[in-house]
């Protein structure tokens, strides 16, 4: 195969297939694709969209290049990354709901990086509020074995996407790339929530985990446009569970809350916003921001089995969250 004939074949808007789309990345991911060349790659790549084969090669040859990990997890774990992009400036519902969900048992191995198309990225919040993100990949790894969290900071362990820093930085527009992180945590958990930016893109990621073995997987984009639940407006989204997939849609109507919901309780204008909603919500304090972390800690709850129901998971995310006991974890986690 041939680079410069693959960026033709993707100019040209024909679909490339999963062989050389891998070929393409894992190139990409060695230095042996020009600047021009990528950006020329991943401009074309965007305005055709990528194929769900496209996707698939890039994932794995994303995966391949990672930092491999040396311990054998052989226990159910999740992560709640997400492709972010949505354009919302939230709070960092994955972060928060992640927190929620470790403080819950769930082990979780939490897949993020530093903020990119929005205010504040996962490892933002993690560094305000006290929590280490700098470490070498055995302590992480420990983290997840004895604590219940790791926090999988992105450069550290995708050191090869140092090739497509300059790049992605100049063009300024989401890529191929803002997809392949979240399917790309190198712990490889077997149940995972993502939510993306655009609804189109919710079968094709559901099929890449599918190819990829993972045990269950809820994929969601709402209707207003967020990566994540909404406690606004419905969600439409895609489960994989038991072997079967179903499409369906969540009505926050269901969580019959009674109190006013308010934006500015979870959208943001400055980083201080974050800090200062963020704070609120582990402090016990309940506004729209803690439903909003609630809805999304309760659909990983349902996803990995804890309970029947998205409306139960939530029940229980929001009296952790009131109870201060998120706040407790995390003051363990530092320590």
């Amino acid at each position: 195969m041939n680079i410069i004939d693959i960026l033709h074949k993707t100019v040209s808007q024909d679909s490339l297939t999963e062989t050389e789309a891998y070929f393409f990345m894992l190139s990409a991911m060695k230095g042996e694709v020009s600047e021009i060349i990528l950006s020329s790659w991943l401009t074309a790549l965007k305005i055709k969209s990528p194929t769900k084969e496209e996707l698939l090669g890039c994932v794995k040859a994303m995966r391949e290049s990672a930092v491999k990990t040396t311990s054998n997890f052989d226990f159910d774990f999740i992560d709640t990354c997400g492709t972010g992009g949505d354009g919302k400036n939230s709070i960092n519902l994955s972060t928060l709901s992640a927190l929620t969900l470790s403080s819950l048992g769930i082990k979780v191995a939490k897949h993020g990086n530093r903020s990119v198309s929005s205010l504040s990225g996962s490892s933002d919040i993690l560094s305000h509020i006290g929590i280490n993100i700098n470490k070498a990949p055995k302590e992480v790894e420990q983290d997840l074995l004895n604590k219940g969290f790791a926090f999988l900071f992105a450069p550290a362990w995708h050191p090869s996407m140092k090739f497509a820093v300059n790049v992605r930085k100049n063009l300024g527009f989401r890529t191929v790339f803002n997809v392949l992180g979240p399917l790309s945590n190198p712990f490889y958990p077997n149940y995972q929530m993502i939510g993306v930016y655009d609804q189109d893109l919710m079968d094709n990621v559901l099929y890449v985990f599918v190819k990829l073995g993972i045990k269950s997987v809820i994929v969601c984009h709402s209707l207003d446009g967020l990566d994540e639940f909404s406690i606004f407006h419905p969600t439409k989204y895609l489960i994989y569970k038991g072997g079967k997939t179903e499409k369906r849609q969540f009505d926050p109507k269901s969580l019959q809350i009674k109190q006013e919901l308010k934006e500015n309780e979870l959208y943001c204008h400055t980083k201080e916003d974050v800090i200062n909603i963020t704070e609120s919500i582990l402090s016990g304090t309940v506004i729209t921001g803690t439903y909003a972390v609630a809805l999304n800690a309760g659909v990983g709850l349902y996803l990995i089995g804890r309970v029947d129901s998205i409306e139960e998971g939530y029940k229980i995310a929001l009296t952790q969250l009131e109870s201060g006991k998120v706040k407790e974890y995390v003051e363990l986690l530092k320590n």
